[in-house]
């Protein structure tokens, strides 16, 4: 997954996390774990951005923050 990708999937009334540093974790995170959410998550479909982000309104970590 790449910055733009991540990007692309920001849901209205969410941003990204303005942390340079932990979005560049996460993304690292994510491509270790094979596209899926890295953190500890209960989503149904943890490939990011995972159906608790998607469907939940809960990026459990901390990718996408609300407004």
């Amino acid at each position: 997954m790449t910055l733009e990708e991540v990007k692309i999937n920001i849901k209205e009334g969410w941003q990204l996390n303005p942390n340079e540093k932990v979005v560049n974790a996460i993304i690292k995170g994510i491509n270790r774990c094979d596209g899926e959410c890295p953190c500890a998550n209960d989503a149904i479909d943890k490939h990011c951005p995972c159906s608790n982000y998607r469907i939940n309104d809960k990026c459990c970590c901390q990718l996408y923050i609300k407004i």
